[in-house]
């Protein structure tokens, strides 16, 4: 269905282990007890409510029971609500990527397990590196406009962590072997980075419309990882390369209202550092100034309070420790307006 609305609404939220109560997730997380699933979902379903988004693009969903639950508690108790978790059946163990989208709209989905042909990289130890450690999920969705109808993709991705991937037998506790472990897994996250360079080109040079990446990248913006995924090696002026770049919606943001630097505009804390490290990249359609563009970025919004209550000390709620709660990521929430001037 095609929906002539002048706005649009994207958020990306990692999730943080949503999971079923009593279901094992990893090792050293215990399962959810009934309260604390309950303190969960409920807060899960507040932060919807106040992303107000049209999509939100989910990472670490493991049931899609679970999500499910959450979207039944928001103010609409559901009702509003379609979601699509592939992947995540009631005996999944591993974290996936979900999609939650509002009525009416009706997004053709599916999901990216492989690295395309030639993506492979062999990692130390470990063989070849064919997949995604999570499989990506692409919504295609109809957008209707006065001056001309086209499809605007989604790709939910949340690439490799930065967690040390240990080969068979090693002792965990050697820093030597805990070194080539964290080698291995930077490996893997930039197989998949480069892999989903490939997606991008596919989907920007075949002319299939407007492209949003948006998700956890376990990296920065200007780490290698993100800029490859992004491509921002091409000049201002070149207008063949820019065809096929995505532009991070904060700094878009940022050129139009500067003025938010990195101690407000973080995702995340690592041992009490900020970083930004969950973004929302667009394709040039939505960039102005850039050919073709048929709408802009208007306010990104990062909701990112909760991440020092979870981590204060001694933080609990009716006994319940936050720190399992609550997300350890913020949410982003990007603005799309689009163009509804008349061809």
């Amino acid at each position: 269905m095609t929906i002539p609305l002048p706005t649009l609404r994207i958020a990306t939220l990692n999730c943080l282990n949503l999971a079923l109560p009593g279901r094992p997730v990893y090792p050293g997380w215990p399962p959810y007890g009934a309260d604390e699933y309950l303190a969960k979902t409920q807060w899960l379903a507040q932060l919807l409510d106040r992303l107000a988004a049209d999509f939100v693009l989910l990472q670490e969903v493991f049931h899609a029971q679970a999500l499910s639950d959450v979207l039944r508690q928001t103010v609409s108790q559901g009702r509003q609500w379609s979601f699509a978790v592939p992947h995540a059946g009631q005996d999944n163990r591993k974290p996936r990527l979900g999609l939650a989208w509002r009525a009416p709209w009706q997004p053709a989905i599916d999901s990216i397990v492989e690295l395309p042909p030639g993506a492979a990289v062999p990692v130390p130890e470990c063989g070849e590196h064919r997949s995604f450690a999570r499989p990506l999920l692409r919504a295609r969705v109809p957008l209707v406009r006065p001056c001309g109808a086209t499809t605007l993709t989604l790709v939910n991705v949340h690439l490799k962590s930065r967690r040390p991937e240990f080969a068979p037998g090693e002792d965990e506790a050697d820093p030597r072997r805990l070194a080539r472990a964290q080698l291995r897994a930077l490996l893997m996250r930039a197989a998949e980075a480069a892999a989903l360079r490939q997606l991008v080109l596919d989907e920007l040079l075949g002319a299939t419309g407007p492209l949003i990446v948006a998700g956890d990248f376990n990296d920065e913006a200007g780490a290698v990882t993100t800029q490859m995924i992004a491509d921002t090696s091409c000049e201002a002026d070149d207008d063949v390369p820019r065809a096929a770049v995505l532009f991070n919606a904060l700094e878009v943001e940022q050129r139009r209202a500067p003025g938010r630097g990195r101690e407000v505009a973080y995702t995340f804390l690592n041992r009490g550092e900020p970083e930004r490290i969950d973004h929302v990249l667009v394709s040039g359609q939505f960039v102005p100034g850039v050919h073709g563009a048929i709408g802009r970025v208007g306010a990104v919004q990062i909701f990112n309070d909760h991440l020092s209550e979870r981590r204060r000390p001694g933080a609990d709620q009716d006994g319940i420790d936050l720190a399992r709660i609550l997300s350890d990521h913020a949410a982003v929430c990007v603005s799309i307006v689009l163009d509804t001037t008349p061809s």
